[in-house]
């Protein structure tokens, strides 16, 4: 066989050496294609490896780091002792509390350790000498060396397990006032303990193996910190962990290995059957022209044979029922025939021996001469129609052409044959138009016969039920049956369709998948001209989306998009239909009302998207917690309710909500860390507390902000005096708003004194209301409510705003520059705009010459510590320095105090309170300070009543002192007197 190759040169092959080449070269591009597809998933599945494992890494660094920074404590101790610490074991045991990394607390004075907590379980290291062990003297003499922090292990410890030791030099100054080596200062830390916080295992949840190992430093050899396996992992994703002197490695790797088998076999498999029908369709395109390359021969034998044959035919042509012309190769008609000459454009006289030019209209001639030149060139037939306007009306034609061929084979002219068709082409095109109807339409249609077998289907039919044609004609409607209709069901329809002829209704059919579904269906009888019945037509529709739309609209009106608990639309729905039922039943019914507490933080700074994330689990929780009869909602925002009813004991009500509240405090997984909140409850019962829904609704959130007043993470029960409460809540807030309007505020000053020479260094700014008619309100009443309401955005940028005008005044009349110290809360300082405010209060004039102190609590580091971090820095750019409120009765990580950009911490007066008489508040303040000072913090100690407690935080060289021994809150003009009476500073 010969035909054009891809390369445009004539070639010979057979269809199956074809076949081959196109499978081959298939075979090849796809095995490429796989190739290049696996190293693209190989390259993305490292890297998303590498981003788990570097967050795994980063945890168990953090939770090491946090563990040897009880060394640094533990050495401002010995230093400040000058060797001594003083009561050891309850200073040790009290730091352990903080210092949740640690196992225990050592002191090594010379290289020997000494002293111990606990001692119990670490009697057997007691008098071990660091320096003269061999086996772990290497980290002690470079710590002893450098004067840093080494950490040595991990290593079997002398008292069993597995650990590894913190080893930070202690240097006292000797009589010369140089330093001296004292000993070590040593925490120790145990395996698996504190790896625990960085829970490894997830990873092995996750599909992963992993390894975290370091080199020896003696032997080189990799030493095997904790592993998922002992099988070896197969080329991991590692990342580096450092310490302080040195590095770990956490490495790893898939369980199933990196190569997804299922994956590539899939492709391999995809790829070898795309190749072999690639090549099975080139054999059979080569077979395909083969064989019309003979069929070709074969049609020409036949023209031949019909050429010799056509002498006979001439005494048929008389006979013929359609129309003949005869032409010449030159194209003159000449020879005619017509079963009706009033069907010809012409006497059949007038038309021998014209040329066809002549004899038919332009349209048709131009027709037959691009059919004659077709077929000079091929000699092939050719067929085409036409129509002419005859006396007898418009009418249709549809001719066939064909060459005639002499005996030696030369063309002797052509053939016509020629049909009216006009008939036809109406018929036709009535049956298209129909046809089109039937097969278009989107509605499913079916026809039977008299007996009600089906006859045919269209293609929307098909669609709709699943059947094809094939399936269903030959057979009846019943097929179809739902099973939800009865007979009386049917028989009413075939009632009806005998005395109306028309049927229609919403009927539920089966589809041949098996599944159910609506249908809105019209039946009607066809009957011929003598009436009878002849055939049933069926036209029906698919209600299924329609219904599907129904429920849609009706679970939007009635279901929380986000957690799909019910909305407050079908709360009071299932809170009425509940309060009816406790009517009926004599029993109770109870409201309970949920508002998250911190869930704003975590939205504000982690992201909508992960707020949503807590407040599907939430809903999740709350439902485990209730029956399956009892009603969970949401009402919005972080508000949620449960219905309980049928409840015998109002205690039942407590256990709920305790449940709830046991549920709510355990961690949400958010973001890759743990995340946690807490929940104020609300409690109301029908009918002691009210007898219709709104009334419930009400009481319940008075309850719930009751709950949220005494501390939250609480259950309330609704009572009568909080309703009060509530009332004069609502007023106070009216008159804190109307107090913003007309600026009733004023600032009181206290003065903060310099602890070793008494002159005042600065003062505290603090807020005062003037209430028209209550007098002088302090901020213990109202700044709770202000916060609650956003109130403390306002307020709090004009207690800024005044406090910096106030200070200027005072530079402007000769007060020497003092520090002003203003409190932030934490939701003014959560607020967007609170560098844009900063940014203005910074044009106040003489800005640059007062030294501003922002007073911000612990929980605002703990809050999104990244964009806390950032935002302090960015507004310490503007000169402004921060103090550490209220330090040490949140979570007092050193962690912090060395991250932000703190200046100065104020240790709580409930600390201060108590001493020198408490030896328990003795030795946290001496902590404190000792603490502040080695990281070069300022310290300040408010509450200061007494001159015991004067005396005693000079001794410990507090740097400043804020009290009422030393002055109360005054108003500015007084303040200002205070301190020309008693000096200042500069």
């Amino acid at each position: 066989m010969t035909f054009r190759s891809l390369f445009g040169v004539d070639s010979t092959f057979r269809p199956g050496v074809l076949g081959v080449i196109a499978l081959v070269v298939a075979l090849a591009v796809t095995g490429m294609l796989i190739a290049q597809s696996e190293r693209e998933e190989l390259r993305i599945r490292r890297a998303e490896l590498a981003d788990q494992s570097g967050d795994k890494a980063h945890e168990i660094e953090n939770a090491i780091r946090h563990g040897l920074a009880a060394t640094y404590a533990l050495a401002a101790l010995v230093r400040q002792g000058h060797g001594v610490v003083p009561d050891f074991d309850a200073v040790a045991t009290e730091m352990l509390r903080y210092y949740p990394g640690a196992d225990s607390l050592q002191l090594a004075p010379g290289g020997v350790i000494r002293q111990i907590v606990p001692f119990a379980e670490n009697a057997r290291a007691m008098g071990h000498d660091l320096l003269a062990d061999p086996a772990r003297n290497k980290e002690a003499f470079l710590a002893r060396d450098t004067g840093e922090l080494t950490l040595a292990g991990p290593f079997p410890l002398m008292q069993g397990g597995i650990g590894a030791a913190g080893r930070l030099p202690v240097f006292l100054d000797d009589e010369n006032g140089r330093p001296r080596f004292w000993g070590f200062a040593t925490v120790l830390i145990r395996f698996p303990q504190i790896l625990a916080k960085a829970q490894l295992p997830q990873l092995a949840k996750r599909g992963l193996h992993y390894e975290l190992w370091r080199l020896h430093p003696d032997t080189g050899l990799r030493q095997i910190i904790a592993a998922s396996s002992d099988v070896p992992l197969v080329d991991p994703v590692d990342r580096s962990i450092m310490m302080p002197n040195g590095a770990w490695t956490l490495s790893v790797a898939p369980i199933d290995g990196w190569t997804d088998k299922p994956g590539l076999v899939l492709k391999l498999l995809l790829g070898l059957i795309f190749s072999s029908l690639l090549g099975w369709l080139a054999k059979q395109m080569g077979e395909l022209r083969l064989h019309r390359h003979r069929l070709q021969a074969l049609v020409d034998e036949r023209t031949t044979a019909l050429a010799a044959r056509e002498s006979k035919l001439g005494a048929l042509i008389g006979s013929l029922p359609d129309q003949l012309f005869v032409m010449d190769d030159a194209g003159r008609i000449v020879e005619v025939h017509s079963p009706d000459a009033a069907l010809l454009p012409r006497d059949s006289a007038d038309i021998l021996g014209r040329s066809y030019d002549d004899v038919f209209p332009l349209p048709v001639a131009d027709g037959i001469r691009t059919a004659l030149m077709a077929i000079r060139g091929d000699a092939r037939r050719r067929e085409f129609e036409y129509a002419l306007e005859l006396p007898v009306g418009r009418r249709q034609f549809s001719a066939s052409m064909s060459q005639l061929s002499g005996g030696d084979g030369r063309t002797a002219g052509f053939i016509a044959l020629v049909r009216d068709v006009s008939e036809r082409e109406l018929a036709e095109e009535k049956m298209r138009e129909a046809t089109v109807v039937f097969d278009a339409s989107s509605q499913g249609i079916m026809t039977a016969d008299a007996n009600g077998i089906i006859t045919s289907v269209n293609p929307a039919f098909c669609s709709i039920t699943g059947y094809s044609a094939a399936d269903v004609i030959g057979n009846t409607p019943a097929m179809f049956k739902s099973g939800r209709h009865d007979e009386a069901f049917y028989e009413n329809m075939w009632s009806t369709l005998e005395k109306v002829g028309r049927w229609e209704g919403e009927i539920w059919n089966r589809r041949k998948a098996g599944d159910i579904y609506p249908q809105w269906l019209t039946i009607s009888a066809v009957r011929d001209e003598a009436g009878r019945l002849i055939k049933y037509v069926s036209i029906f529709s698919d209600m299924t989306r329609r219904k599907q739309r129904e429920e849609v609209i009706w679970r939007q009106a009635n279901f929380d998009v986000l957690t799909g608990l019910a909305n407050r639309n079908l709360l009071n729905d299932r809170l009425d239909r509940a309060l009816v039922h406790s009517h009926r039943t004599g029993k109770k019914a109870g409201l309970i009302f949920l508002d998250l507490d911190g869930f704003k933080w975590i939205n504000d700074t982690l992201g909508h998207d992960v707020g949503d994330e807590m407040l599907i689990e939430v809903a999740a929780r709350l439902k485990e917690c209730v029956r399956h009869q009892d009603t969970v909602a949401r009402l919005g925002g972080d508000e949620f309710t449960l219905v309980v009813d049928d409840i015998e004991d109002v205690d039942d009500l407590q256990i709920v909500g305790d449940k709830v509240l046991r549920i709510i405090r355990e961690p949400f997984l958010l973001a890759g860390a743990n995340r946690y909140v807490t929940g104020s409850l609300g409690i109301t019962v029908f009918p002691d507390d009210g007898d219709d829904v709104q009334t419930l609704l009400r009481n319940a959130d008075i309850a719930m902000y009751k709950s949220k007043q005494l501390g939250k993470n609480r259950c309330q029960f609704y009572s009568q005096d909080m309703q009060e409460a509530a009332r004069v809540r609502v007023q106070l807030e009216a008159e804190l708003r109307i107090a913003i309007e007309r600026k009733e505020f004023v600032l009181f000053y206290q003065p903060i004194i310099d602890a070793e020479r008494g002159r005042v260094s600065g003062a505290e700014a603090l807020l005062r209301w003037r209430h028209p008619s209550r007098g002088i309100v302090a901020p213990d009443e109202f700044i709770t409510i202000a916060e609650d309401t956003g109130l403390i955005v306002p307020i709090g940028e004009w207690v800024l705003n005044e406090a910096l005008r106030q200070a200027n005044a005072w530079r402007i009349r000769g007060l020497p520059p003092l520090r002003v110290a203003v409190n932030v809360s934490g939701v003014q300082f959560r607020e967007q705009g609170l560098v844009e405010m900063i940014t203005q209060a910074s044009r106040t004039p003489g800005f640059d010459e007062i030294t501003l102190v922002l007073e911000i609590t612990e929980s605002v580091l703990m809050q999104s510590s990244d964009v806390t971090e950032a935002r302090m820095r960015e507004i310490g750019l503007f000169g402004i320095e921060y103090s550490l409120d209220d330090f040490g009765t949140g979570y007092s990580s050193l962690s912090y105090l060395k991250r932000f950009p703190v200046g100065h911490v104020k240790i709580d007066r409930s600390f201060v309170s108590d001493c020198p008489d408490d030896r328990n508040d003795v030795l946290l303040v001496e902590a404190i300070i000792n603490m502040a000072h080695s990281l070069g913090l300022k310290v300040t100690a408010e509450g200061v009543e007494t001159e015991r407690q004067r005396a005693f935080l000079r001794a410990r060289s507090c740097d400043y002192l804020q009290g009422y021994l030393i002055s109360e809150p005054l108003p500015a003009v007084d303040f200002e007197r205070f301190v020309f009476r008693n000096g200042s500073p500069h």
